[in-house]
Order: structure tokens, then sequence, then C-alpha cells
């Protein structure tokens, strides 16, 4: 569901649907090329030298913007970042967008005023509360944790600039690694990596967008316990992404074919009993045993890695974000979450604000603790 926004910098006049107070600068033209309405629909809207003048009188801070409709009612925003005489964007929610119809929102600034009116919680789609916990990751030099799931796992604040963040095969590179070989029970890894323990017990779904661009060894999640050599396992062989049980000996449950160089989506979900892995919408499921069922036999076995060198060249499993469903989630809460898409930005650091999710493929963003 996507629209298309365009800022118009007029320069400074008087609309008649202004409030005395304020000036008008310009205007924001929203386009819903969909066949249905939109209502509380928040846009992005971006501006730079190419489309605004910041020698105005705008605060440095930008905190005396104002949105209005045409008919002059005051619009709720939010200001993300602000660089006074570079950047500033901004996330408006505008009430009704009709289908195949262009809104135009009118942009002012009030000169004598210090109020700032950039409002989060009026924007934003709250995530729901304690559901999952949410890692996203950065470039090595500047590797990057951020938990939505307050866990206290945040990284520090990471800028990755425009050109970046808008290749189609932008993603963050990191690995997913286990304590112990599934074979063998030795300890492995390789290269100093820090990581998280994800969660103790089923149920619960583990979901990531990857690219293989080469073979991929290695386990991608398992819940192996080599002392009594019972488990489920997720794991990549060459090309392949394999589901599988142990117990005493390992089968094969399923196996993928990864084209290498192609995004996947892939989920994974662990229940009581059974266990299955979805693969572009593909799917195969077994039955397991109760003791398949704790991800904590050794009290941590179950961790994402991120990278603190370059992980692909021994395992090119590029990933750009992982989540992990604390709970098997209701349809609602599955339709809620799948149209929206998280950000954060400086000025309002340890909290989330959620947008719409316009893009089959997440965008990398800037992400901050």
């Amino acid at each position: 569901m996507t629209v298309v926004v365009f800022c118009e910098y007029t320069g400074e006049h008087t609309a008649s649907f202004a409030p005395p107070s304020e000036i008008t600068l310009g205007y924001i033209y929203v386009y819903n090329p969909n066949s249905f309405d939109l209502s509380n629909w928040p846009i992005y809207a971006r501006f730079t030298d190419d489309n605004f003048d910041f020698s105005d009188n705008i605060h440095e801070n930008g905190n005396n913007l104002r949105f209005r409709s045409q008919g002059g009612d005051l619009l709720d925003y939010f200001l993300g970042e602000w660089y006074n005489g570079t950047l500033g964007e901004a996330f408006i929610k505008v009430p009704s967008l009709p289908a195949n119809t262009t809104v135009t929102i009118v942009m002012n600034y009030e000169p004598g005023s210090t109020a700032d009116l950039s409002n989060f919680s009026a924007v934003s789609l709250q995530i729901i509360e304690d559901l999952y916990s949410e890692w996203r990751f950065c470039h090595p030099s500047n590797t990057t944790l951020f938990d939505s799931g307050g866990n206290d796992w945040d990284g520090e604040i990471v800028w990755v600039d425009e050109d970046y963040v808008n290749k189609t095969d932008a993603y963050f590179d990191i690995g997913f690694q286990t304590e112990m070989d599934m074979w063998t029970g030795d300890q492995w890894g390789g290269g100093s990596m820090p990581y998280r323990s994800i969660t103790n017990s089923a149920p619960f779904t583990w979901e990531i967008y990857a690219k293989w661009e080469n073979d991929c060894w290695g386990p991608v999640m398992n819940t192996y316990d080599a002392e009594n050599g019972i488990g489920t396992y997720i794991e990549t062989g060459g090309t392949d992404l394999s589901l599988g049980t142990c117990d005493g000996d390992c089968k094969t449950i399923y196996i993928w074919d990864l084209e290498g160089g192609t995004w996947y989506h892939i989920i994974g979900l662990f229940a009581s009993d059974y266990v299955s892995l979805k693969v572009n919408g593909s799917n195969a499921s077994t039955s397991i045993s109760s003791n398949h069922t704790d991800f904590n036999p050794e009290n941590e076995p179950l961790r994402i890695a991120i990278d603190s060198w370059d992980i692909t060249v021994d395992y090119p499993l590029l990933v750009e974000y992982a989540r992990v469903w604390e709970r098997i989630l209701t349809q609602s809460e599955i339709d809620q979450l799948r149209d929206h898409y998280s950000i954060a930005t400086s000025r309002f650091p340890n909290k989330v604000c959620v947008l719409n999710w316009t893009e089959e493929k997440p965008q990398v963003f800037v992400v901050v603790s």
C-alpha cells in the first residue's frame, strides 16, 4: 500500500486558510494510487536543499513548523531528524486519503512561537507490549544492536546514508550461531562475536529475510542437546536449507535448494508438539516429542551473533532483520504487524515509532538505543 509524496516549497506567503499567527511556506501533495481509501495514514516527508529553504525563519530544531489540512485543521505530526540547513524529516498523519486522489497538506511556520507540537504518540502505532524482541543490524564498522522488546540489549546510535538505505540489496551482515556443533557437541564459532540468547522454551516463531551469496554451512537455529542426542534443527549446507530432528539419529524432514543472490522470507515455528519451516510460502512441518521443545538445555544454546568482522567470508548468510515472537500470534496481531514497520530517531531515544510498511522486503533504516 504505497502512497506518493511530493513537497513543494513556494516561499513565504499568507494563505487564506492559515491562522494569522502562521506563515505558509509550501505544500505537501499526497497521492493515493490504490483503489481503496486510507484513513489516519502517516506519511513521510523529507526536506532537503532541493525542496526546502532552511534560511527562512525556521527554528534550529524545527519546533515552530506546523502542518495543516487545506481546511485549516492542525494535523498530528512527528519531527524525526532535523539538521537545520541540511536535512529535515516529518511524519504527518493524514486523516483521509481517498482512493486515486491527491490530498494537499499546508506547510506553515509560526514566527513568534517556541511551542514544539511534534507528537510522537499521536502519529505512531505502538508495538504490542511484551510481544517480541527485534534485532536490527548495521555494517561491521559500526555494529549496532537494537532490541525493541525492552530487554536492555540496545546498541548505539548509527547513521546510514540514504544511498546505502535505498540499495535494493542493502542488508546488515549478521550470522546465526549455536553454542555447540550439532553433530559433535564441540564448541565452534570463530572470531569475537557478541550474541544474545533469544528464548527459553516453545512456542515461538523465528522469522528472517535472508539471502545466500554462495554456499553457506552451519546451523541457522537448533535446540540440539549433545549430551542426550536430541533436538530439532534448521541448518544450511551448501545452498540447502534443511528442517530436521534428532533423537539419537538425526533425520532431515525437508530441504529447500536456495538460489544464491535471492532474498528469501523464512519462518520457523517451534510449538509444543511440532516444528514447522516455511520458505516463501512453501511449508513443511513434523511432530516432535516434548523433550525437543526446551530451547535452553545448556542455559543459552540459541543465539543471534552479530559480526565484529566480515562474516560473509566464512558464513555468507546475509540477513536484514530477525524477529523472535514470544508466543504464537493471533491473526489480527499478524495482520497488524505485517502492515507496519518500526523506526526510531534521536529526537526520542528509547522509543519506537511504527509506520506503515509498504514494501515486501523492509527497507534498512537508522536505529538508536
